[in-house]
């Protein structure tokens, strides 16, 4: 059992993931594992398979802190900058700006709202990007290539949150219900531009899923509702969703993907690993 585990990893943990998320999801037994599936499919495969050493390696990416300043910037900005940038065109468009309800009235409580979003145990970045980026990258990236591996880990990505979006569907308002199924399609699409721009990150910072998984994905969660949703925290305390303009995300979404497609363009493909990469298996 070991050994074919071992010789099937990839599949053995996509399988895992969609287990140990959707069954709980759907039967009502434990919701909240929906959140945390990828990371704890990820850290059984590994303990099972190579005990301490694939705990330590599944780690270690996670650790990796030093990287230029720019990379930093990148990371925990970049989506606010390509968000602005979709709003600006959204603008010129014809369309209203969003409010910034965060910004101009709640602008004091952002620090622990990006607290929130970054630091939660049961927060995306932790809870998914331990199997993501921490055991698929490095696995899918050194059979496929990056940018293979961007758009498999995207799809998968995308794919996964379908239990949330389908529930999302039946909130008057939402944006599932109001562009109907195709939006996991757009959705997924969505998911895999943020996975070609985490591989940049991930191969620019030496591996670093510290800065290129949890920030990057961590930064996306926290823009979006501050710059393009009439969302505020005091509604998320009584429970109430933030809603945004479905022009408005196609508009962002289209600028995603463009610079996605820029970047991949620019990079001929290797998303920043270099002609030899000397920590490619790592």
């Amino acid at each position: 059992m070991k050994i074919f585990i071992k010789s099937h990893e990839l599949s053995s943990f996509l399988v895992l993931t969609f287990l140990l998320s959707w069954f709980p999801w759907y039967t009502g037994i434990a919701r909240e594992m929906l959140i945390v599936g990828p990371s704890i499919a990820a850290f059984i495969i590994v303990i099972f398979t190579d005990g301490k050493s694939g705990l330590v390696d599944l780690l270690r990416p996670f650790l990796r802190w030093r990287a230029s300043a720019s990379l930093w910037l990148i990371a925990l900005f970049g989506t606010a900058v390509l968000f602005l940038i979709g709003v600006g065109i959204y603008m010129l468009l014809g369309g209203n700006a969003p409010p910034f309800f965060m910004i101009r009235q709640e602008y004091y409580l952002l620090p622990v709202y990006l607290f929130l979003v970054v630091l939660m145990p049961l927060n995306g970045p932790v809870g998914e990007e331990f199997g993501w980026r921490g055991f698929a990258q490095p696995r899918l990236q050194s059979a496929h290539g990056p940018l293979i591996a961007s758009v498999v880990i995207g799809t998968v990505w995308g794919v996964w949150h379908l239990p949330e979006l389908l529930e999302t569907s039946q909130a008057l308002g939402s944006l599932t219900a109001k562009i109907g199924l195709g939006f996991i399609a757009l959705y997924t699409l969505g998911n895999i531009a943020s996975s070609v721009y985490i591989t940049w990150l991930y191969n620019k910072t030496k591996k670093s899923a510290l800065i290129a998984a949890v920030g990057w994905h961590a930064a996306t969660d926290f823009w979006g509702p501050v710059l393009l949703s009439d969302g505020s925290l005091k509604a998320a305390q009584q429970g109430t969703m933030p809603m945004l303009e479905p022009v408005l995300y196609l508009t962002v979404l289209a600028v995603l993907v463009t610079g996605a497609v820029i970047l991949t363009i620019s990079t001929n493909g290797r998303l920043g690993v270099p002609l030899v990469d000397p920590n490619q298996n790592i």
